[in-house]
């Protein structure tokens, strides 16, 4: 198939990175055409936001948008003197925890800059919103809801993190209740809340740090209560004194790419859930003994996870999905050491209880208040409090999208695009390819980043999602 256009939908990390490794290393006089409705490529739903303490929750070192350059970030830190700009970025023993919305700022200049330095490459970016897609003979064409068509012969679905989605329905009037705050990200709502009210943070990850972040550092001296099923909270980041140098970037890459480690290549095959586990928590266990952290043995273990998890049968991904995933979260997202130091910090002043419960219901009382009630942990109590807002910060929806993207909702139609036998996103290949109804992949069509969840595991960090990209790319034009 000889390709001469590529269509992206979706102009956030994915979108951008897949844009700019297409830009740098794809054959000469290709044309890439970015559809975004944002003003800015690269920014997305994760790097969009303007709170000053929404960071990065991996180091500066740890991001890049190329792999053939993984010292990008960090040389463009410097050159803008991010730490003078903002002191805070450095955290106690020198790692930096750039915020979100700087490393958004790199990759759109990232891909500002490809636009004019490639002249004879036609990149550009489309402000507007597709919604359709037409697979044809010789090709496939995106439309816009501005009504443009844009023909290519490759088109890839970019359109990484759904939206949040509630986790129970809600009765009509508690839904329309301008407290109740079903985007965490919409920080418009999440500023208007009054700052004596008594909050509920659904969700205690990484989401909810930053929800309950930005409500403190903004004055708030109401309680806030954040809960979820058993309470887990993102770990904190390993000292950085205890930084190796393979966490770098370059390092990072070596492990996604390159071999297993030996207590993972060591399983009998096909590997199971209850032996998988068990190997990495020996692992672990063996490195404590040795004096050494758990860190080190994770992260063998979640670099190359892609590989891992592919080959995994249903059944033993639904287990660990089932059992283990909440564990190896909050060992995966770490917590940037800025924002723990805040809601720990309130927490022992009692203005923030994180705790194990469980939401059976809400309902909205004369006065306007939320009466919720809550089945706690273990002891499966219930009992009913009342609060004057909720946010939720449950996680992203596992579907991809797939009924609020009027793109993705289209491909489902046609049958282009199926869930993933694990729930989470949408099938497809090693090659990315989406396997659909019929079983058939489709080679005009790539998915790449959150929505091959369900695939590959975890393509839900920039330095993964790069990488995958640029496994990808060279089967585009085989």
């Amino acid at each position: 198939m000889t390709v001469r256009a590529v269509t992206i939908v979706g102009g956030g990390f994915s979108g951008a990175s897949a844009a700019i490794q297409l830009a740098r290393h794809a054959p000469p006089r290709l044309d890439i055409t970015v559809i975004e409705p944002r003003p800015d490529v690269g920014r997305g739903l994760a790097y969009s936001s303007d709170d000053p303490d929404h960071r990065l929750n991996g180091t500066a070192g740890t991001h890049l948008v190329d792999p053939a350059d993984p010292e990008e970030f960090t040389r463009w830190c410097a050159q803008e003197r991010i730490v003078r700009a903002d002191p805070d970025a450095l955290a106690r023993g020198g790692a930096l925890f750039v915020r979100r919305s700087d490393f958004g700022r790199f990759v759109a200049q990232a891909f500002a800059r490809e636009v004019e330095r490639r002249p004879a490459l036609r990149l550009r970016h489309l402000r507007d919103e597709a919604i359709d897609a037409t697979l044809e003979t010789q090709g496939v064409s995106a439309t816009t809801r501005g009504g443009s068509r844009v023909p290519g012969d490759v088109l890839v679905i970019a359109t990484g993190n759904a939206p949040s989605r509630f986790p129970l329905t809600l009765p009509a009037d508690v839904a329309a209740h301008p407290s109740v705050i079903a985007e965490p990200w919409d920080l418009r709502r999440l500023r208007a809340v009054d700052a004596a009210a008594r909050v509920l943070v659904l969700g205690t990850g990484l989401t909810a740090l930053d929800v309950i972040t930005t409500l403190l550092r903004r004055g708030h001296c109401g309680r806030i209560t954040a809960v979820s099923p058993r309470a887990l909270r993102p770990r904190a980041h390993r000292p950085a004194f205890d930084l190796p140098p393979a966490l770098a970037a370059a390092g990072m890459l070596q492990r996604i790419d390159g071999s297993l480690a030996p207590f993972v290549r060591e399983l009998a095959q096909p590997m199971q859930a209850t032996t998988l586990m068990r190997a990495l928590r020996a692992r672990i266990a063996q490195a404590r003994v040795q004096g050494e952290s758990w860190y080190g043995p994770f992260d063998e273990f979640r670099d190359p996870l892609w590989r891992v998890w592919s080959a995994l049968d249903a059944r033993v991904k639904a287990r660990l999905l089932r059992h283990a995933r909440r564990w190896y979260d909050v060992h995966r997202f770490r917590a940037p050491p800025q924002n723990d130091a805040i809601v720990n910090e309130a927490e022992r002043q009692g203005r923030v209880l994180i705790g194990p419960a469980k939401v059976s219901s809400i309902a909205r009382a004369g006065d306007g208040t939320l009466v919720v009630e809550l089945q706690e942990g273990r002891t499966r109590r219930v009992h009913t409090e009342a609060f004057d807002a909720i946010v939720n910060c449950t996680g992203l929806d596992g579907r991809g999208g797939a009924t609020t993207n009027p793109m993705l909702a289209s491909l489902t139609r046609q049958g282009r695009l199926v869930p993933d036998v694990t729930g989470i996103g949408f099938a497809v290949d090693a090659q990315c390819r989406p396997i659909g109804q019929d079983g058939t992949r489709t080679d005009r069509l790539r998915v790449i980043g959150p929505p091959t969840a369900g695939t590959f595991g975890d393509p839900l960090g920039a330095i993964f999602i790069a990488a995958q990209i640029r496994r990808m790319l060279p089967g585009i034009f085989a």
